[in-house]
């Protein structure tokens, strides 16, 4: 009896203390593990998407700012522009006299008095 119950014991101790797996505070099923492991090659594909989004849009962003560069050089070139055809506008103005209702009506008075004129002659 008492050498069933020294086997016994040993039995019992020895299975506590040389477990098939080994384990420190909390152990995990086979199942759980793969979840894991699921769970982190999931989040690291998700870092990499968002490193490569990340990427275009900083791309993005410096090519908007180079383009609005540009657009301002733009808007700076037609400002310039707009006030040179102003001062065209100003020289190519036509003159008091080249004013086309003063040639009409100037040209009615001297064909009127011309006529008037060659009338009178007798």
């Amino acid at each position: 009896m008492m050498n069933l119950f020294n086997w016994l014991f040993i039995f019992i101790v020895s299975s506590i203390v040389f477990t098939q797996e080994p384990c420190d505070g909390h152990c995990l099923s086979e199942e759980q593990l793969n979840a894991i492991m699921n769970d982190m090659k999931q989040l690291e594909f998700n870092l990499d998407k968002q490193l490569k989004i990340n990427e275009n849009l900083d791309s993005q962003i410096y090519m908007y700012i180079q383009s609005d560069s540009l657009y301002q050089s733009q808007i700076i070139d037609y400002k310039k522009q707009l006030e040179l055809s102003a001062e065209m506008i100003k020289l190519v103005k036509p003159k008091w006299h080249e004013n086309k209702y003063l040639w009409f009506f100037g040209g009615i008075l001297i064909t009127s008095g011309s006529v008037y004129l060659a009338g009178q002659i007798k």
